[in-house]
């Protein structure tokens, strides 16, 4: 999946502001409002913006990435019919400062009306966009308060992770705003509840009403059940499932948001579909509350620099295949053999040699000509963090006789992020890896994580009494093949069998 990762909090006023008058007087005139008109004739969304002015000039300014997935985009070019006006509904005029900012000129101006066209992805009387390339933003005032107003038909629905209700939402601040893609018409519907919480399925595309709604509800149900249930409750309000289908197998990508997720997925749902939707639900945690403290509030101008990418990625992904091994999803073979092929691709990797995981993170901004690629330098964060995560959790297992493993790491993260706090600073999952592991843990994070060459896998995996077998390839057809997996050695001790069982531990809800 293509990047998958970023964050902005949910915002609390804090309540120990005595007018309370005059906090809502101010709240209300701070208030950047949206109003989105969709024309579906055109495939179009007309966006309009009611900015209280703070000064003579206002700059405007589209995202040029997106919270997620690490490249810069060209969204500027996409905005058409951009035009200002004043309160008195005089044109106001614009100059062009680059390919993603305006200059507003409104000298004495209380208000002023910003509208332009972008495009909207609709067909069969359904519809979705994403936030950021659809959503201007004021240089200066992205933690202000706004307000996203629907003007639709009445016979459509309208899915979105913020809070409101019928055609009226609001958001803490425009990182929010734009972090909430958008569901709109005659879309295929299904909800359930977890933890006393409200989930959506909401599904556009040729395929929407062609999969089997039963099968899919049941694996998001799965999911965030079992996440809910690991990391101890869940962060939001309400939840959407934004669902690109398609006909055929398989799916592609995913981008997470703070309260919902775009996904393309196929009819063709298997047992493996799971681990998409794992994925990108345990991403409420690792990127969107557990992140780097550069993800949010956010430059949209260029992408953040921050070398954990790896285990906002690649940790994410361990846990969710991990999580579905625990709670009984894959049986414990499908769980070692999703292992195994992350472990085949990370090893057969020539860049690991000369790439770091921590360079693949916090250099990607050089890849792709300067445009970002999660795919870093020849090295996937993805795949190179999954293995690091497995090599992290079998030496805490190993360091302290099964007494803590990496979910202790997980979890005091987590409350370190928490409740709208900043994000951590480098190196601090270094110190929480010492903090349960002891001072060695250190300079085994060195290792893994800062220095390029082969991760001890075999060591790792040794503590548990297992060991790593190659793919191999056989003369003839593929199927003779032998798959990558993971086997257990021959006599092993009680110990590693005590510790295998620490490692493989399953749960029943």
């Amino acid at each position: 999946m293509p990047g998958y990762t970023y964050e902005m909090h949910r915002y609390h006023i804090r309540s120990a502001i005595t007018i309370a008058t005059f906090v809502m007087m101010g709240a209300a005139h701070a208030e950047i409002r949206y109003t989105v008109h969709p024309r579906p004739e055109t495939k179009e969304l007309i966006v309009e913006i009611r900015i209280p002015t703070k000064s003579a000039e206002t700059l405007v300014q589209i995202p040029r990435w997106m919270p997620g997935y690490y490249v810069l985009s060209d969204s500027g070019k996409n905005i058409k019919d951009l035009i200002a006006k004043g309160p008195d509904n005089g044109v106001v005029s614009i100059d062009t400062v680059d390919d993603h900012t305006w200059k507003i000129n409104a000298a004495k101006a209380t208000e002023i009306i910003v509208s332009y066209r972008v495009p909207f992805n609709f067909s069969n009387g359904m519809g979705h966009y994403s936030g950021t390339p659809s959503y201007m933003y004021v240089v200066g005032r992205t933690q202000e308060p706004c307000r996203l107003t629907f003007d639709v038909p009445k016979d459509w629905k309208i899915a979105v992770g913020l809070d409101g209700q019928g055609s009226e939402y609001r958001a803490p601040t425009y990182d929010v705003l734009a972090d909430n893609s958008v569901t709109l018409g005659k879309f295929v519907e299904a909800t359930y509840l977890v933890a006393g919480k409200k989930h959506t399925l909401a599904l556009v595309g040729p395929g929407a009403d062609k999969v089997d709604l039963t099968t899919l509800k049941k694996q998001c149900e799965f999911v965030s059940t079992i996440e809910a249930d690991f990391m101890g409750g869940l962060p939001f309000s309400h939840y959407v499932w934004h669902m690109d289908v398609h006909t055929g197998r398989g799916f592609t990508s995913g981008i997470e948001h703070l309260s919902s997720v775009e996904i393309n997925v196929g009819t063709g749902l298997s047992t493996g579909t799971a681990n998409l939707f794992a994925h990108e639900f345990f991403h409420l945690w690792n990127v969107k509350r557990i992140r780097s403290r550069v993800l949010g509030p956010f430059d949209y101008t260029k992408l953040p620099k921050t070398g954990a990418l790896w285990w906002l990625e690649g940790v994410t992904e361990y846990y969710a295949v991990n999580l579905l091994g625990r709670y009984g999803w894959y049986t414990e073979k499908e769980w070692l053999t999703e292992i195994a092929g992350n472990v085949q691709n990370q090893s057969t990797n020539p860049a690991r040699l000369t790439v770091s995981p921590y360079d693949s993170s916090y250099r990607v901004d050089e890849t792709n000509g300067g445009r970002g690629n999660s795919d870093g330098f020849g090295l996937s964060y993805y795949e190179e963090g999954f293995v690091v995560g497995l090599c992290l959790d079998l030496e805490l297992i190993s360091k302290s006789k099964g007494k803590v493993r990496l979910d202790d790491v997980e979890l005091a993260l987590f409350n370190m992020c928490k409740d709208s706090r900043p994000g951590f600073e480098e190196g601090e999952i270094r110190k929480q890896l010492i903090r349960f592991g002891g001072e060695s843990m250190g300079a085994y994070y060195d290792r893994v994580v800062m220095q390029p060459g082969n991760l001890p896998i075999a060591e790792a995996l040794n503590v548990v009494g297992y060991e790593f077998i190659a793919r191999t390839k056989m003369e003839g057809s593929p199927a003779l093949d032998q798959r990558a997996h993971i086997a257990p050695v021959s006599s092993p001790t009680a110990e590693q069998l005590r510790l295998r069982a620490i490692w493989l531990k399953t749960k029943k809800l």
